[in-house]
């Protein structure tokens, strides 16, 4: 895993300002650059509001070192600019197992209470989307793996195809969080809220905890997903309050 750059607060003011580009950051009189050295500019006043909040935030102790990973909307906006918007192909091709190794796909056949649940949970989610797409999906009890009939793909590769940068960035990364293109879709669409579609994807890890009881590490790392879906629809949302 690469080592995340630590940087120390050298800035007293954090400014927005507006031109033919967009919204941009300033700190004192700098401009906000990203990993690769581009120039932050966002469309939405919203999530240049966010994103200046972010660095107004952080500590003014010298001592106290920062990464990206501690400014959430800037870090997902950098990916939008320097990483999905100049390769969009790369990134739809990336999501499309996700069509074939949906999580609502795949029900368990054990313990009863998950397999309860996850009926009366996932399948009117699977049916709004069978609407939603005019098609089928195939589903299994178990691990082996499905392959959806091409239509099916071709259907899911078009839907992506149409998205716009920050949709597709919301796309890229709450789709691997929850496994599942129906729940990202659903959340999206505002079918459920982003704590319902936690809970949906990770049902069974919920349900084995209260038979078994609770794992103080798995449950950290639990929360760090919430957050990081939390933080994917919000961005989503800022983005498009242009």
């Amino acid at each position: 895993m690469a080592a995340v750059s630590k940087l120390r607060r050298f800035w007293k003011s954090v400014n927005i300002i507006h031109n033919d580009k967009g919204y941009q950051i300033l700190l004192d009189e700098r401009p906000v650059k990203l990993p690769q050295k581009t120039e932050l500019y966002v469309q939405s006043p919203l999530l240049a509001e966010k994103i200046a909040d972010e660095w107004k935030n952080i500590s003014s102790q010298k001592e106290d070192y920062f990464s990206f990973n501690d400014l959430p909307m800037t870090q997902i906006t950098a990916t939008m600019i320097e990483k999905i918007s100049p390769t969009h192909d790369i990134y739809i091709d990336a999501l499309l197992p996700y069509v074939n190794g949906d999580l609502l796909c795949y029900f368990a056949d054990q313990p009863k209470k998950l397999v309860i649940q996850q009926q009366e949970k996932w399948i009117p989610l699977i049916h709004w989307i069978e609407k939603t797409f005019q098609t089928k999906l195939k589903t299994t009890q178990g691990i082996m793996p499905i392959v959806q009939e091409p239509k099916v793909t071709n259907l899911f590769k078009s839907y992506l195809s149409n998205l716009d940068s920050v949709e597709l960035t919301y796309f890229a990364i709450i789709v691997p969080l929850l496994g599942s293109m129906i729940l990202s879709i659903a959340l999206k669409n505002e079918r459920i809220t982003v704590q319902e579609a936690f809970n949906l994807a990770y049902l069974d890890e919920i349900i084995q905890a209260e038979i078994w009881g609770h794992d103080t590490e798995q449950q950290a790392k639990l929360d760090k997903i919430q957050i990081d879906i939390q933080d994917a629809y919000n961005f989503y949302c800022f983005a498009h309050n242009a």
